[in-house]
């Protein structure tokens, strides 16, 4: 509890040590949220997440009713942008990060985008996002799915690389 108040008095709270009290405290789900914004992560009242949650940065927007299930990892090297009415499952990874394929690029700058996930999208469990991807309204992203290219709004994509399969 006393970690609670003395993060709660700081200005800002380094991810490393927001990921820790929340991955470890037996605090709230308020007081949880709360130091996770500290970081720059912005997350409503309504959103809900389940320990243990990892992230690297806080370049995270939880928007309105959103649910985070055990074991995700967000790579938020960008924004990250996750809609109301979203649902993610268990050990789902968001990552806006990844590597040239060119041996010679490799280990230079990193390919850095963006990731938008709209309202009422359901991410099945093990599935991963690539940089740069926007999944549209109302989509589902089958378990264990890995998504290369954007999803539009009201379809169900599954697959490694996932694969559109039917409209919703």
């Amino acid at each position: 509890m006393i970690r609670y108040y003395y993060y709660l008095l700081k200005k800002r709270v380094s991810p490393a040590k927001a990921r820790l009290f929340f991955n470890t405290s037996n605090s709230s789900r308020r007081k949880k949220n709360k130091i996770l914004s500290k970081t720059g992560l912005t997350i409503s009242s309504q959103t809900a997440i389940v320990a243990p949650f990892y992230f690297e940065f806080g370049n995270i927007n939880f928007i309105g009713d959103v649910l985070i299930n055990t074991g995700c990892n967000f790579l938020d090297n960008e924004i990250i942008t996750i809609r109301t009415g979203t649902m993610i499952g268990p050990n789902v990874t968001l990552t806006t990060v990844s590597h040239h394929t060119d041996p010679t690029l490799r280990h230079g700058a990193n390919i850095i985008a963006p990731i938008e996930i709209g309202e009422n999208v359901w991410i099945g469990a093990g599935a991963v996002v690539l940089p740069g991807i926007t999944i549209g309204d109302n989509s589902v992203i089958a378990a264990n799915s890995v998504v290369t290219a954007d999803v539009p709004a009201n379809c169900l994509y599954a697959g490694t690389p996932a694969k559109f399969k039917k409209s919703l």
